[in-house]
């Protein structure tokens, strides 16, 4: 399935965020409250779409529903690399996307109950490397815009 994305992620920003553990998924309900949870399982579909394998969502998947947005940061402290994530996000339980998602989950650790996925489709990447140019847009190249 190939998909014409207005914003692609840097290949090493693609590799740091598949090294890490956990990130950070953070969204808001449609009432504004903020949410944040760790997430441990996450697979690249393409060079701008994150999935996140839901397997006890609650908040994260009614926020995402409500407002269809969701933001990823992931860092490494011992290294001062971090980035955040910001895009249009959907929960699927069918699919391609959820295809994919089950067969990475399926390949980790079989038996694991996937019982959705949140797509986020990347619109933006953010520096958050201390610094000067902390919080600044990244290029698709990964280099700070401007």
């Amino acid at each position: 399935m190939s998909i014409q994305h207005a914003y692609s992620v840097a290949p090493a920003i693609r590799d740091f965020i598949d090294q890490q553990t956990i990130v950070a998924l953070a969204t808001a309900g449609a009432d504004g409250a903020p949410n944040v949870a760790p997430m441990f399982w996450k697979v690249w579909y393409d060079e701008a779409t994150l999935l996140v394998l839901d397997n006890f969502m609650r908040t994260t998947k009614a926020n995402v529903l409500a407002t269809g947005k969701a933001s990823v940061s992931a860092w490494d402290a011992a290294a001062d690399f971090a980035y955040q994530l910001k895009g249009t996000a959907d929960y699927v339980t069918d699919g391609p996307y959820y295809a994919a998602a089950a067969a990475h989950m399926a390949a980790k650790k079989p038996g694991q109950q996937l019982k959705g996925v949140v797509v986020l489709d990347v619109t933006d990447v953010f520096t958050q490397q201390p610094g000067a140019t902390a919080g600044s847009r990244l290029n698709a190249n990964g280099k700070v815009e401007g």
